[in-house]
């Protein structure tokens, strides 16, 4: 019996062994202005695109910006309570002194972060000399890597926004 022990646990480590490591998963976002008002229109300009990915609970990121009216000061990857919902700071990012560069940073996520993540509360926030925190320059919140559809193109259905694979349709037929 000792034999068949010692090869049960040799074909265990040999599968276990040979298991693929986990797929790491891409978010992005396209960068893009603030909101802006009348008196702001000028100063909050520029676009922008980052990638990252996530292995595991570490969260790389990577990216590039331009068309800023004045040099980015500081950029930070935020939580909120939703796309397009601001929120605070959640990690400092490094970014280029200039009107166009780069912005990159990494982090070990929370289980709390890995949510939101997924739940599409994560977003990056470039500042910049002529539009500070907190409203900020160029906002862009990460989503899972998807399709995009093309100028007059539609799409049907929640296609990658997180929110979207939530909803319900409710007793009277309206989303929840």
């Amino acid at each position: 019996m000792p034999g068949l022990y010692r090869m049960a646990a040799v074909i265990l480590l040999a599968v276990g062994l040979g298991a693929a490591a986990p797929e790491a998963a891409r978010f992005e976002t396209e960068l893009g202005p603030a909101p802006i008002n009348s008196s702001t229109k000028t100063s909050i300009t520029g676009h922008g695109s980052i990638h990252a990915t996530l292995n595991g609970t570490r969260l790389e990121i990577e990216g590039t910006f331009e068309g800023m009216g004045s040099p980015a000061t500081d950029a930070h990857l935020m939580m909120g309570a939703g796309i397009a919902i601001p929120g605070p700071s959640i990690q400092n990012l490094t970014v280029s002194p200039s009107a166009a560069g780069t912005v990159t940073g990494s982090l070990t996520l929370s289980r709390a972060q890995m949510t939101a993540l997924r739940d599409g509360k994560i977003y990056i926030q470039i500042n910049s000399q002529s539009a500070p925190a907190p409203g900020g320059n160029l906002w862009g919140w990460l989503l899972p890597e998807h399709v995009k559809a093309g100028q007059d193109e539609p799409l049907l259905g929640n296609w990658f926004l997180p929110q979207g694979d939530g909803l319900k349709a409710a007793p009277s037929g309206r989303q929840s």
